[in-house]
């Protein structure tokens, strides 16, 4: 919403005035203490990066400075496999340490206008929900794109399974309405979630809005591999790049080359609204580790506390669970789903014995086993 009413003004500068403005190295240290693993380099870019939205935002409405003496927001694409922590980090800084208006969308469930889905406008809907239907709010908020890569168009030429098959429909065209959405524009934002010609409408400003796109980007770096002849016909060397990988680690010339993007099936001038484009790297032994006993395993040790039972998961166990994560390249992920399944038939058992005090996990020939005492 435009602020040149003085009572809008006034209202902007008591939000900005209860945002607190952490220095970078004190995010870093509290993106830590929320139990972020790993990902130094992203944790460092994304740091200074709130840290100057913050800043701008007080300099702007606090301070003297006028807009254009600034510069301009910083819009972020994260590029990294599943479940290396792309989207956590953003829920981490933003709705939890920062408390701005936040939001996580999937952004495969929306289709251009015109078309069956929710229109792209409803992005900003859920945004202004997020700041309590308060559009000035919403005006210094975070939306963050997930499954941003599902909107390649279907003329990539990138080699994954199912290459080829996503729709115009819910890509290029949404890519094409992101455009004026990424930049410095008013747009009328329905205040529900209906087709946005039949609904109410407030306008919201997006000039002061970060946008940060999150994409595992399937078979981006086969593409590449491919591109650059690293292995074609009978030059094809043992060990070279398999284009069926998932948990892969992406270059700093990788991510920066816009060609590249446009060869995956993305508008150049959409990739060019990102300032930063920051690769996020495959999650490796130690750090699933530290994940898994950090977080996971302890969050299921609470439950059972609560049950009056005690959880004991042999080394084996961490091990395995690990090992298998690795194997099946679902990085922090797929750490639950193996500890669960891992815990369904103890935790069956524990729970129908209101007596039993302590629940073992073990490995027994190759093979998960539990005992109750």
């Amino acid at each position: 919403m435009p602020l040149e009413k003085e009572g809008l003004k006034e209202e902007a500068r008591a939000f900005i005035e209860s945002i607190p403005l952490y220095r970078p190295r004190e995010i870093e240290k509290k993106i830590r203490v929320q139990g972020y693993v790993g990902q130094d380099n992203a944790v460092k870019s994304v740091s200074l990066m709130a840290y100057r939205h913050v800043r701008r935002l007080k300099n702007l409405f606090l301070g003297r400075s006028k807009r254009d003496s600034l510069p301009p927001k910083t819009n972020m694409l994260f590029i990294g496999p599943t479940g290396c922590g792309k989207t956590y980090l953003v829920e981490i800084l933003f709705q939890k340490i920062l408390k701005l208006p936040t939001v996580i969308i999937d952004i495969t469930s929306y289709s251009e206008t015109g078309y069956v889905g929710q229109d792209t406008n409803n992005i900003l809907t859920r945004l202004l929900y997020a700041a309590d239907f308060n559009p000035i709010k919403a005006g210094f908020g975070i939306i963050c794109l997930d499954e941003f890569d599902k909107l390649a168009s279907g003329q990539n030429n990138a080699v994954f399974a199912g290459a080829g098959t996503t729709k115009d429909v819910s890509g290029l065209g949404v890519q094409r309405e992101l455009l004026k959405m990424l930049e410095s524009a008013d747009i009328p934002v329905p205040l529900e979630f209906s087709h946005s010609d039949y609904t109410p409408k407030v306008v919201i400003s997006t000039q002061d809005i970060t946008f940060i796109a999150c994409g595992a980007f399937s078979g981006f770096k086969g593409m590449l591999a491919l591109e650059s002849g690293e292995h074609i016909g009978f030059t094809r060397e043992p060990g070279s790049y398999d284009v069926n990988r998932i948990a892969v680690n992406y270059s700093i010339d990788d991510v920066e080359m816009v060609r590249n993007f446009q060869n995956f099936g993305f508008l150049p001038e959409l990739i060019g609204r990102f300032k930063r484009v920051v690769p996020f790297h495959a999650l490796g032994e130690g750090e699933l580790e530290k994940i898994l006993r950090g977080k996971v395993l302890s969050q299921y040790e609470h439950e059972f506390q609560l049950e009056g039972k005690k959880l004991l998961v042999d080394e084996d166990v961490i091990k395995w669970i690990i090992k298998r994560s690795l194997k099946k390249e679902t990085g922090a992920r797929g750490l639950e789903a193996s500890l669960v399944s891992s815990l369904e038939d103890a935790a069956f058992e524990a729970y129908s014995k209101p007596e039993s005090n302590n629940i073992r996990i073990f490995m027994r020939e190759g093979v998960i086993s539990f005992e109750i005492g």
